[in-house]
């Protein structure tokens, strides 16, 4: 049996599969959603790179009785309540909870009922694990597949990523993040992005990492030999992205039901607020301060704007 991740709450396994050719139809209304032309869009591109399958995407005003097809969507979708009639399937078989979903495979058509919009979505990441290739050409298994997250917050951590590598975190959300049904990115942001207030703290930033770089140092040391923290600045790879930037890349996350939440350092882990403030630090005297001093109330007035830029 394929590995579908996370493993599922229900299977229940039928008779007969599905084959995946260009005789296939992936179904969306008439009045397709932005949520429903995501999910067709993102579904023929797979079959495409992974199988060299071209599945042609049609709007329907309703399910056809005879043609083979493939129907994802939420509760709004309205070929997917059709289905549900035709099916004979209850609100209560249907209903798995927020970010859940029913797959039900048949040796006719699929459809996949996302209880919401991550639901469908996680539905649709589920079904390209089940795609089976024999000698015989693609097939989907026939089987019904009930699934719902066990936890609400399912993420990871990582930094905000260098312009360069800005094409793999879009390969690993979709292509990481996506199939393991992860939710929340939570990504150290420092002085990653332009800041208008506070040029000067880019300007810092990009001195910073260029010094720990080329004297191939994973952090500087205290006046007095004292431990301080790791720089980081292996991040947005020693520069900085434009706000335009980060924002495209909260969009793309946020299509893909990815929620990123900045981790913005305070106290410690402060370098990028220090290099060129550095009468706010803790030890003024260290050759890169990385701890501000929690009695100045300049400390909080520049991390503070910081924040708000973010926000």
């Amino acid at each position: 049996s394929p590995m579908i991740f996370a493993i599922p709450r229900e299977v229940s396994r039928r008779n007969g599969r599905l084959k995946v050719d260009e005789s296939l139809v992936i179904l969306v209304p008439e009045l397709a959603s932005d949520s429903d032309r995501f999910l067709a869009a993102f579904l023929s591109v797979e079959l495409a790179n992974r199988y060299g399958i071209a599945v042609r995407i049609r709007h329907a005003a309703s399910n056809p009785k005879t043609e083979h097809f493939i129907l994802m969507g939420d509760t709004s979708n309205s070929l997917l309540r059709q289905y549900r009639e035709m099916q004979n399937i209850t609100a209560a078989s249907s209903a798995p909870g927020p970010e859940g979903y029913v797959l039900d495979a048949t040796d006719q058509h699929v459809a996949i009922m996302g209880s919401d919009k991550p639901g469908a979505f996680y539905g649709l990441q589920t079904l390209l694990q089940i795609l089976e290739r024999s000698e015989g050409g693609v097939s989907i298994p026939a089987q019904r597949i009930v699934d719902g997250p066990h936890q609400p917050f399912r993420g990871i951590y990582i930094f905000l990523p260098g312009r360069r590598h800005i094409p793999y975190f879009k390969r690993f959300v979709r292509e990481i993040m996506a199939p393991c049904k992860l939710n929340k990115l939570i990504v150290e942001m420092d002085a990653g992005m332009r800041f208008d207030r506070h040029p000067e703290l880019n300007a810092g930033w990009v001195d910073f990492t260029k010094d720990m770089k080329y004297t191939r140092r994973g952090r500087p040391t205290g006046p007095h030999e004292q431990f301080q923290d790791s720089g980081n600045m292996v991040f947005t790879d020693g520069g900085v992205l434009e706000k335009e930037e980060v924002a495209e890349l909260v969009q793309y996350a946020r299509q893909h039901h990815v929620d990123i939440i900045p981790e913005i350092s305070s106290l410690t882990h402060s370098y990028y607020l220090l290099t060129r403030h550095r009468e706010l630090a803790e030890i003024q005297a260290a050759e890169w301060p990385d701890t501000y001093c929690p009695s100045a109330p300049g400390s909080y007035k520049l991390a503070f704007d910081v924040l708000e830029e973010y926000i």
